[in-house]
């Protein structure tokens, strides 16, 4: 059952100031709320964080589709390089992952116990592609008796302790169709994420999102209606916390572009600032200033997101991007990809201060034993595919924000 509304009153009282799927309800007993835990080790970073009111604080966060199910079929032996990633950034504050297999999320909550908090949704629960042949028993009305091994969806991780879980229903259920226009066989329930989180070496509080969006495009543009419906009801929900002085940072594959020339479904998130053709939206995206011109020099359609002159002086924040996306063909054509994944964060002190990146994860070696981010370096298996982690990219970003009194 969602809390949202039940906790609303307390949320301004509660607040401390910062500036800058299933429909089943018992999805909520998957809480992976746990006492506050205690930092042993502490960075010169959240040091200097914890020197009072008025300081400012990097805030650091990574969005990751794992493809936990569909690539991984569930497995664990590979979340090392996950934890690799995450290491590479400390400290990472928020952590949100989406196609995660129940086993998956369990190996992290093991993983960091004592250091992050962790908390899931499913997105399905009759997943066979998380390593279980069957999945029938999942299929009817009581939750109660679901084998969690059948389960995958989002995650939201805290440096810290995860507060109330608040799960915003996205709708998008009706009339699922894929990229022909037929109905897909296992329907999802979209839910975003959602805690309050009470982070190491930031002393207020901050809310974090996990969010993954309906996928496939169609001739009739179903799904982006879908999408762009989704997106408005989850910016439109946060509207709360943001008036309420929090700083909110929404991570997730939003199966989206960036171009509003092709499609609004980002419109509700992008400020009004941002070139070309801004939105209604009170967030700024981290990877927000590539400037390479895909309609000129580069590969046609666009390997990249936004052209120049768009994305230049005196425009302070863009729509544009790197690709998140990595294809699954046997060539892995470039021109094929595209940025869907996004890293949204409420405030920050100026745009200057927002950064971010993607980092496609290949295998260089085909024990899968060592990462690279140069395609060129990848290994491939028998069929000419390269060897990756995911067919989406980790996407890495921080802003700086302001705490006061």
């Amino acid at each position: 059952m969602r809390i949202r509304g039940i906790l609303a009153a307390f949320a301004v009282a509660l607040s401390v100031v910062l500036m800058a799927g299933l429909a089943q309800s018992g999805a909520d007993w998957l809480r992976a709320d746990r006492p506050a835990v205690t930092q042993t080790e502490r960075t010169t970073t959240d040091a200097a964080a914890d020197a009072g009111p008025g300081t400012q604080v990097q805030l650091r966060s990574v969005t990751f589709n794992m493809c936990g199910g569909y690539c991984n079929k569930g497995g664990t032996d590979l979340l090392q390089h996950v934890e690799n990633e995450i290491t590479r950034f400390a400290p990472v504050h928020l952590i949100m992952l989406q196609e995660v297999c129940y086993s998956q999320f369990e190996w992290f909550q093991s993983k960091y116990a004592g250091t992050y908090e962790f908390s899931f949704t499913p997105l399905l629960t009759n997943y066979p592609s998380c390593g279980q042949s069957n999945c029938v028993v999942n299929e009817d009305s009581d939750p109660n008796n679901d084998d969690r091994r059948c389960w995958v969806g989002q995650v939201l991780g805290a440096r810290g302790a995860l507060g109330p879980k608040d799960e915003i229903p996205l709708g998008g259920e009706s009339h699922q169709i894929d990229s022909s226009g037929n109905p897909i066989p296992l329907p999802r329930t979209f839910n975003a994420l959602c805690h309050d989180a009470t982070l190491t070496g930031v002393p207020g509080k901050v809310k974090g999102c996990s969010v993954h969006l309906r996928a496939w495009d169609d001739p009739e543009g179903v799904n982006d209606r879908a999408r762009s419906a989704q997106a408005a009801r989850l910016a439109s929900e946060l509207d709360e916390d943001i008036d309420a002085g929090k700083v909110v940072v929404v991570g997730g594959d939003f199966n989206s572009v960036p171009q509003p020339h092709k499609g609004p479904a980002l419109d509700s998130f992008y400020r009004s600032t941002a070139a070309p053709g801004g939105g209604i939206g009170r967030f700024y995206e981290a990877d927000t200033t590539d400037d390479r011109d895909p309609d000129g020099t580069g590969p046609d359609p666009a390997l990249w997101t936004m052209p120049e002159p768009d994305c230049v002086a005196p425009s302070t924040t863009c729509r544009s991007g790197e690709s998140t996306l990595l294809d699954l063909s046997t060539l892995d054509d470039d021109q094929r990809n595209s940025k869907i994944d996004h890293l949204f964060f409420s405030e920050a002190t100026t745009t200057g201060t927002l950064s971010g990146g993607v980092y496609p994860l290949y295998f260089s070696d085909a024990a899968r034993t060592k990462i690279t981010y140069n395609k060129a370096d990848a290994a491939k298996d028998a069929n000419g595919k390269y060897l990756k982690l995911s067919d989406h990219a980790f996407y890495r970003g921080w802003s700086t924000v302001t705490v006061e009194p």
